[in-house]
């Protein structure tokens, strides 16, 4: 059929909601993407709207050249019932649905019955109904009408449902109401329906005798509605019909008014993760996830922490730190860190880093990376991946072992400083910079890079043409060789504390782009590394001969620093042998969703991201398709992602007594370490209070002076690993707070701002390490600050100023 005025629904989508309404603009939308909406053709409200301003308003007489067009279609049809549906432009908007208000007109045939249809829509925008609407919600004229003619569906079943409980807000909950027949009966209240409620893909009848639907189709009617609020971002209440075993979507509109979501809160008091800076996906939280919370608790063997805890409330990650009350429970927590102590097991740790754990740990993943999953069949694919998990649950206690066991030996270091020679923490920091580790590792190896690419006048161009890693590589075969090297030994890792964002092996493009940020501007790690070295060695010997005749205290201090010395660059060294088995990790994952993919039980390989691995695991041995899980899970992670909870619950406990007064009571050597252990516990978290605006003026931001300097650039905001490729050379990065694998950057960053942190913070070691200024714990320096902002960051005072204002600052 060709028509001038109808347009088939298969034609319209989003854009086109200003012509037809949105109603026919959505479910033209779904149908293109394959979801099950019926057939239909849309008259655009231009149609009435040439019709009022001729004035030709009397009954609603349709113009001669659509009265064809729908004569035509009843033709076509030939006897086959129609829907006559008003959609008009002001219905269905966010905030604003117009339920009900408009007509519909059902099991439509033949060319006068079709014309009286959509005279009765037209009709419907001039009602009195739609008119007190209007005056109530003091909206616009809503008189410009679209009407959907679709085929009917002689439905068995029929009704809505939402897809976020309505009442409670709950996004978990899908509720499906249901009658037998027409859909008609629910609306016009002629019949009580069956609820549903679904939850997790299970299906429970909360009231209702009508028996209309089974339970597994009030499921697929709740994994229909999920998958609608993936693809539109928002809650959604939809209308759906089943005939003949199909289940059909009529409509879909977001849910107005939808209650914030209550999360349940846990006792005590949370505080967001600083870590976390999105939820985890479902996969990151059986993997990552998993292996850190089973292994966390190692990291307070030797303070007066009882319990460090993690859960998800409302989809985002909150930790709770428990501390030991009571003298009965203080005496038994101190009885077992002195054992360990009077052992020497801290430095014994240590020793075990380098002579065990590293070199088997290492060994074992060496040897997993050089298999191939594609190679693999089902069963092994599935050993490997529980292998893997294994390994890395090993690599994450060793980590945390280490870290628990260097936060001592730093805090006794501190405490030494402290005491014998009235240093500060910052000060004290000089004794550890410079020192060999993973920290730097990488910058080294990218200044190899730099120089291969500067000597070669081929690949140097390219890199300031926009060339990319494999026309470099082509141009000079050594630097793709030192390339492919450097992607290997550092890049795969995973960069974040998901496995969902691919590694930097996988994204040669960001190492070309580290690369090009240093031509020219004289990048030699070595000559960085023999300056912290000579700071590092002038402050030793500065601490030595102001103890030079106190020979006691010169023999502490040497213990301590020896033992402190070797314990700080195990937190990144060891941090990296838990990333790399989580790349594996999650190259085993790519390959079981490209297998899922291929058998048609996934749509796509990278939503299997959107599965727990034991539920991929299980889909790949049982054949069984997972997109409706898929759906659910994305709809709660985009629904978590879209509202942060705060960031914290609860109130702090207040000790029963204060640490000073029992802290004398203990015999020196407890009473040493108790000490030095709140003294790197206060040095590690800093102190966010005093810097959350800290200053009464807008454009000085405050924080604590983490490394020295002062520096002038442009911002840049970067909340997470996926804006890694907005840095640029120069620039001043300002993000949440920093983690290992975010070194690689430094080479190109000119300063360091951070919300949180203190001086043993990592973000403070790397700086001090690249020697770039830093100011950390300011609270809300990646909320008071924009891409593109001119500031200057001062390491020496912990002071940031905004030069440009922020209403003048612009994207560079």
């Amino acid at each position: 059929m060709t028509s001038t005025l109808l347009r088939p629904l298969d034609t319209i989508g989003l854009a086109d909601v200003g012509a037809v309404g949105r109603k026919s603009a959505v479910l033209g939308e779904l149908r293109a993407a394959g979801l099950p909406v019926p057939e239909g053709y849309v008259l655009p409200a231009e149609v009435l709207d040439r019709l009022l301003a001729s004035g030709r308003t009397d009954g609603l007489e349709l113009p001669g050249d659509l009265i064809a067009e729908l004569d035509a279609l009843a033709h076509r049809l030939g006897g086959t019932a129609v829907a006559v549906r008003s959609s008009a432009v002001e219905e269905d908007l966010p905030g604003v649905s117009y339920a009900g208000q408009y007509e519909t007109v059902l099991d439509v045939t033949g060319t006068g019955d079709l014309i009286a249809a959509v005279r009765t829509c037209w009709a419907s925008a001039f009602s009195d109904r739609v008119a007190t609407y209007q005056g109530t919600r003091a909206l616009g004229a809503g008189r410009r009408i679209g009407v959907l003619i679709q085929h009917m569906v002689p439905a068995e079943a029929a009704g809505v449902a939402f897809s976020a409980n309505p009442v409670t807000g709950d996004r978990n909950e899908v509720l499906v109401s249901a009658v037998r027949g027409l859909g008609d009966r629910l609306v016009s209240g002629l019949s009580t329906p069956d609820e549903w409620a679904v939850r997790d893909g299970v299906a429970s009848l909360a009231s209702g005798a009508e028996r209309a639907i089974t339970a597994e189709q009030a499921a697929l009617v709740a994994e229909l509605a999920k998958g609608i609020e993936v693809r539109f971002g928002s809650p959604q209440d939809i209308e759906w019909a089943i005939a003949d075993g199909t289940l059909w979507l009529l409509q879909a509109r977001p849910i107005t008014a939808l209650p914030e979501p209550r999360p349940e809160v846990p006792p005590g008091f949370w505080q967001r993760s600083n870590y976390a800076t999105k939820p985890l996906s479902p996969m990151g939280r059986s993997t990552v996830f998993r292996c850190q919370t089973d292994a966390i608790d190692h990291l307070l063997t030797y303070s007066l922490g009882e319990k460090l805890e993690f859960r998800e409330i409302g989809g985002w990650l909150y930790s709770t730190f428990v501390m030991a009350e009571g003298m009965e429970r203080i005496a038994a927590k101190l009885a077992t860190i002195m054992a360990g102590v009077r052992a020497d097991e801290p430095a014994t740790s240590c020793r075990q880093w380098h002579e065990k754990w590293r070199p088997t740990l290492s060994d074992e993943l060496a040897a997993e990376r050089a298999s191939d999953p594609a190679a693999l069949t089902d069963d092994e694919l599935e050993a490997q991946l529980g292998h893997l998990l294994s390994l890395s649950a090993k690599a994450t206690e060793v980590h945390f072992r280490l870290g628990g066991a260097g936060m001592l030996l730093l805090g006794q270091l501190g405490l030494a400083c402290q005491e014998l020679l009235g240093w500060e923490a910052a000060r004290t920091m000089a004794l550890l910079t410079g020192l060999p580790g993973s920290t730097t590792a990488p910058s080294h190896a990218l200044g190899e890079l730099v120089r291969l690419a500067e000597r070669d006048t081929g690949v140097r161009k390219l890199l300031q043409t926009g060339g990319d890693a494999e026309a470099c590589a082509e141009a000079d075969p050594e630097f793709g060789a030192a390339l492919r090297g450097y992607l290997r030994e550092y890049g795969f890792r995973t960069v974040g504390m998901d496995i969902t964002a691919p590694t930097m092996a996988e994204n040669p493009a960001l190492v070309i782009s580290l690369v090009r940020g240093q031509l020219g501007r004289g990048f030699d790690p070595s000559r960085d590394a023999d300056e912290l070295t000579a700071t590092r060695e002038a402050a030793v010997a500065e601490a030595t001969a102001a103890l030079a005749d106190r020979p006691e205290d010169l023999k502490r201090f040497d213990r301590v620093l020896e033992n402190a010395q070797t314990a700080y660059p195990l937190r990144d060294d060891s941090i990296l042998l838990s990333q790399t088995g989580f790349a594996l990790i999650r190259r085993g994952v790519l390959d079981l969703g490209r297998r899922l993919a291929e058998r048609g039980q996934l749509r796509d390989a990278q939503d299997v991201f959107m599965l727990e691995l034991p539920k991929a695991l299980s889909a790949l041995r049982d054949g069984i398709g997972v997109d409706g899980l898929v759906s659910r899970r994305a709809a709660e992670l985009a629904l978590a992602q879209a509202n942060p909870g705060p960031q914290s619950y609860g109130r702090p406990a207040q000790p029963s007594r204060p640490p000073g007064e029992w802290l004398g009571m203990l015999p020196p050597d407890v009473r040493e370490v108790v000490a030095a252990g709140m003294w790197v516990w206060r040095e590690a978290a800093g102190n966010l209070a005093t810097s959350v605006n800290g200053s009464d003026d807008d454009a000085v931001i405050s924080g604590i002076a983490a490394s020295k300097g002062t520096y002038t650039g442009p911002a840049r905001v970067i909340l997470d690993e996926t804006d890694w490729g907005e840095l640029r050379p120069g620039d001043v990065l300002v993000c949440p707070q920093t983690t290992a694998e975010w070194s690689v950057l430094f080479p190109n960053v000119g300063a360091l701002v951070t919300d949180h942190g203190g001086l043993l913070s990592h973000p403070a070691i790397i700086a001090r390490e690249y020697r770039v200024p830093a100011v950390l714990a300011t609270g809300d320096g990646t909320r008071r600050l924009r891409s593109g902002q001119l500031v200057t960051v001062d390491g020496s005072r912990g002071v940031v100023e905004i030069i440009d204002s922020p209403t003048a600052a612009k994207e560079q």
